[in-house]
């Protein structure tokens, strides 16, 4: 008797696993794609926001179209800037307080690296794909 309660309760936790995982009352179709990935890059066109929080930056990599105008953020206290390190040599930012935006459109494809000018273990990359 116990081992047929135990094969009843096991069917009815699977059951209640599958319903679990079925379709939502909205359907499909209105589902969003997501907007990262699971390496914390971003395929955009047009704007991609990259955030200065907790002396990281987030997403520490970007992929984007050319032509899409990657804006950083500074959310920490702590003054920061963004510096290219790739052989491509884009703008750097000004030194940014909190609340500060920098920007670079970037029109060519190609890997730009980068790096807090201040505090250089800070590391992040803009990957422009056609």
């Amino acid at each position: 008797m116990q081992k047929a309660f135990h094969s009843l309760l096991v069917a009815l936790v699977a059951v209640l696993a599958l319903v679990g995982c079925g379709k939502s009352d909205k359907g499909d179709k209105e589902a969003k794609p997501p907007t990262s990935s699971a390496n914390g890059s971003v395929p955009l066109s047009g704007e991609a926001p990259v955030d200065i929080v907790n002396f990281e930056f987030k997403p520490q990599k970007v992929v984007v179209k050319p032509g899409t105008k990657v804006t950083w953020t500074n959310g920490d206290t702590t003054i920061h800037d963004v510096k290219d390190t790739s052989p491509l040599a884009t703008p750097q930012s000004k030194d940014m307080a909190k609340g500060d935006t920098f920007s670079i459109t970037y029109a060519q494809p190609g890997s730009y690296s980068y790096i807090c000018g201040i505090h250089q273990y800070m590391t992040g990359s803009v990957e422009v794909v056609p």
